[in-house]
């Protein structure tokens, strides 16, 4: 009788313990999901991947909002009054790039707008010609401190959405990049304002 009351408490425990790891499991999955984006390689430049993406994103009603160099590539930031979206780049040869779509409403993540834009890009990469670029007409410089003279860390497209905070008794405004460092622009409060 005493092994069998051992027996029936082991299988209790382990099975609780499986429901634990099978609950705790789905909720890490949730998690991830939550988290990840889109991804794909292609065999095209970093030079070309920019340019096809600001192509991607005027197809898709959006643009390219920042655009900020990192140490492996770049990140894109987009969106509008309902989605907020970041492109990442990674830098993997000379002609092969890996790029990771994230689309957001609020905490929700937008899969299908995802695998849109990641379908659209493969489309535009094909289109590249070598000397396609990012074009940088009416964009701002994105200095890494509230200072004219320091460091370009970004570029910013003035009209579009961002969240910003001014600095008390300045002119700059306080921003926050996609790879969720501060950076500053130059400007009023009214020209950069999320709508």
């Amino acid at each position: 009788m005493g092994r069998l009351i051992v027996a029936a408490v082991a299988a209790i425990t382990i099975s609780g313990c499986a429901v634990v790891g099978a609950v705790g499991g789905a909720a890490v999955d949730g998690m991830v999901y939550l988290f990840k984006g889109e991804e794909e390689s292609f065999p095209v430049s970093m030079r070309g991947s920019l340019a096809a993406a600001q192509r991607v994103l005027k197809k898709s009603a959006f643009r390219a909002n920042v655009l900020e160099p990192v140490d492996d590539g770049y990140l894109m930031a987009f969106g509008n009054e309902n989605l907020d979206g970041k492109l990442s780049f990674k830098k993997l040869t000379e002609s092969l790039t890996t790029v990771d779509a994230k689309v957001r409403n609020g905490l929700l993540r937008q899969d299908s707008v995802e695998r849109a834009l990641i379908r659209v890009f493969r489309e535009e990469v094909k289109k590249v010609k070598s000397q396609d670029r990012f074009d940088f007409r009416g964009y701002r410089n994105i200095r890494e401190n509230p200072d004219i003279n320091a460091k370009r860390v970004g570029w910013y497209l003035p009209g579009n959405f961002l969240d910003v905070k001014p600095l008390k008794d300045s002119e700059w405004l306080r921003i926050k990049m996609p790879s969720g460092k501060s950076a500053y622009l130059k400007g009023s409060i009214a020209a950069f304002t999320r709508k």
